[in-house]
């Protein structure tokens, strides 16, 4: 995360799942940069349940700009005030990361210094690359945090093996979808089954462990 931080240079970044074994939504697994007098004044006064970069992230499947979220309570006001003292920065973007399921999901948030005027050219950089970093850091998270029980590899038919071996060499649902003949929705259901049934996080996530299983090259 601190790598993260300084490669992008960004004021702090952060990631927060309460979908894994032993936490939840008041008990988080969290990793950030932020100063630990700040995440401990954070957890003891509960600011997560009102704060709208976790609230509206939550409901979200885009990168939600915190520039853009409603700050008509007082408490959201004091909430924006006290983290940019603790040095949280001006700006600040939510990634929502959504894994295998809907059960396994996480949030990814970045803050920067940028002025308002600057902010939008900067914002549009950093989305770009932030939604990728987003769903490896939720993948690592996974991989620490839910044990990876064995999987019967008679239960991927031939079909999610190809379908994966062409999503292996980097061609696009619509490519994989001419070179076997099927549509692209068809496609779309043959790589989240393999991703379901291999216990992947996301469709790099399952590439890498059909590969590691053996299944493709």
């Amino acid at each position: 995360m601190q790598f993260i931080r300084d490669r992008y240079g960004l004021a702090n970044v952060a990631y927060l799942s309460p979908s894994f074994p032993g936490h939840s939504v008041v008990n988080p697994f969290t990793s950030t940069t932020y100063d630990s007098a700040w995440t401990d004044h954070y957890r003891a006064e509960n600011i997560g349940f009102v704060d709208p970069t976790i609230t509206f992230g939550a409901r979200s499947l885009l990168p939600v700009d915190w520039a853009r979220l409603p700050q008509l309570d007082k408490k959201v006001r004091r909430l924006f005030v006290e983290a940019r003292e603790a040095g949280g920065g001006h700006q600040g973007l939510t990634i929502p990361v959504r894994g295998p399921t809907n059960s396994h999901w996480a949030l990814f948030f970045a803050t920067s210094h940028e002025s308002d005027r600057d902010w939008p050219g900067r914002r549009y950089e950093l989305v770009r690359d932030l939604v990728h970093i987003a769903h490896y850091v939720h993948q690592r998270a996974f991989q620490l945090n839910v044990e990876d029980a064995s999987v019967d590899l008679n239960v991927i038919s031939k079909r999610e093996v190809e379908a994966l071996e062409w999503s292996a060499e980097g061609k696009t649902l619509e490519d994989i979808a001419t070179l076997m003949r099927i549509s692209a929705e068809t496609i779309k259901s043959h790589l989240d089954s393999a991703r379901f049934k291999l216990k992947a996080v996301n469709r790099i996530h399952v590439v890498t462990k059909a590969i590691r299983a053996g299944l493709i090259r």
